[in-house]
């Protein structure tokens, strides 16, 4: 079982969208069955599957005792996930040990049978307690990025967090890649950002994705109406990225 982590510490930059069209688009192929699993007190993941977020359980109700991390799976038309709402905000309320509380997250992903890869999306808040239980329990990393000078001074907290679990929680974590989104092929990519792709590659020990997500309204639309970009429309430009996309991360 792989378990993904989809995370950076910016807003904006097309986590949710790309965690979505992940296991949307491996739950269309035979050979895999995806979970995915919101982990962002938002709760944007879980309405972009059609659910009524505010009605699910959510992790925060699996580490209460409540119900068991099985019985939180909801199963939709475009895969299984594990919804998250405002409950997730409460979570690390519940450990009077913060160490405890940092494995707690990973002790239930274990109980998960069944599933070729666990994709969870992530808050924005690198030092958060959220994404530190995640860090903790995933095997690789995939950072969406867009082509500012905002999204790339967001990934300091992201390496900084990385290599402190790296050290000290999860030695085996690595970061799968770079994937640029909302991408504007008509514009020329700015060589100082280019550049500066490439030299984060090398300080993170990885590489950028090959494919890059062009912009299209059909992500905006897809939104609106709560579907995921395959459903909504398999031949726009998004799409055919995300699918070339999900061919490299299958590769890693």
């Amino acid at each position: 079982m792989r378990i993904t982590t989809i995370i950076n510490g910016k807003g904006g930059v097309a986590k949710t969208t790309t965690t979505q069209a992940l296991g949307t688009g491996l739950a269309q192929m035979p050979q895999f069955k995806p979970l995915v699993i919101d982990y962002d007190a938002q709760g944007n993941l879980s309405a972009s599957y059609g659910l009524k977020e505010k009605e699910c359980p959510t992790f925060y109700h699996i580490l209460n005792g409540e119900i068991s991390v099985g019985e939180a799976v909801q199963k939709t038309e475009e895969g299984d996930i594990i919804a998250g709402n405002a409950s997730l905000s409460r979570v690390e309320a519940l450990f009077d040990d913060p160490l405890t509380g940092m494995y707690a997250f990973k002790e239930q992903i274990n109980k998960l049978k069944g599933y070729t890869h666990i994709l969870i999306d992530n808050q924005p808040l690198i030092a958060g307690f959220l994404t530190r239980q995640t860090l903790v329990s995933t095997n690789d990393i995939v950072i969406p990025v867009t082509a500012d000078s905002f999204t790339l001074q967001g990934l300091n907290a992201l390496y900084e967090a990385f290599k402190t679990i790296k050290r000290h929680a999860n030695p085996d974590i690595r970061i799968d890649g770079l994937l640029l989104t909302r991408h504007n092929p008509r514009l020329t990519l700015k060589r100082d950002i280019q550049a500066n792709l490439e030299e984060w590659s090398k300080v993170l020990n990885t590489k950028v994705y090959k494919t890059y997500i062009r912009e299209g309204v059909a992500i905006q639309e897809a939104q609106a109406v709560k579907q995921g970009i395959f459903k909504y429309d398999r031949s726009c430009n998004p799409a055919m990225d995300y699918r070339a996309f999900i061919l490299e991360y299958l590769e890693g």
